[in-house]
């Protein structure tokens, strides 16, 4: 190679090398430039916990509407008023969800979304969350009848209940 070909190679490295500077640069006004607000989210472990520290726990009751061809199906949690409890329920195919609270004069009552009645097994996981005496029952509800039940008047007591409609 001579050396007006080594000159004409070295140009077109550095021709390449502009032409993606450019568009680097480019790139970098055009986001510069957006009216995209970019705020921080906030943490939501360090609100329950600030919660529980406060021995305030949150009371969720997530009722939501079902489709029509759906099981009623509801998750029933009672026990001794003031009792501090969480746990999580749900079916495998939906995922598990997480509540908390504190159980007051009427027992606290959860919907299972059922996907129009193909469910597979519902299940319920809850315990105290204080130490203490008094009763913590789970009951899960089909049409409004019973159809499993658990209960615990350990210190630190937890339930378990499941059930199959498919069985």
């Amino acid at each position: 190679m001579g050396t007006v070909e080594r000159v004409l190679m070295g140009c077109g490295g550095l021709a390449i090398l502009g032409v993606l500077a450019v568009v680097l640069l480019t790139l970098g006004a055009i986001l510069g430039r957006s009216n995209i607000d970019l705020e921080p989210i906030e943490d939501p472990v360090e609100d329950i916990l600030d919660k529980q520290e406060e021995n305030e726990p949150a009371q969720v009751q997530p009722v939501g509407t079902e489709p029509e061809n759906a099981a009623a199906v509801v998750l029933r949690v009672s026990g001794q008023q003031g009792t501090a409890y969480s746990g999580t329920y749900g079916i495998a195919q939906g995922g598990m969800l997480p509540v908390e609270g504190v159980l007051g004069p009427v027992p606290a009552e959860y919907g299972v979304e059922t996907r129009g009645g193909a469910l597979g097994t519902v299940s319920a996981e809850f315990r105290k969350t204080q130490p203490g005496p008094g009763l913590l029952k789970v009951e899960l509800l089909s049409a409004g009848e019973v159809m499993a039940e658990g209960e615990s008047s350990d210190e630190w007591g937890s339930v378990e209940v499941r059930w199959n409609p498919q069985a």
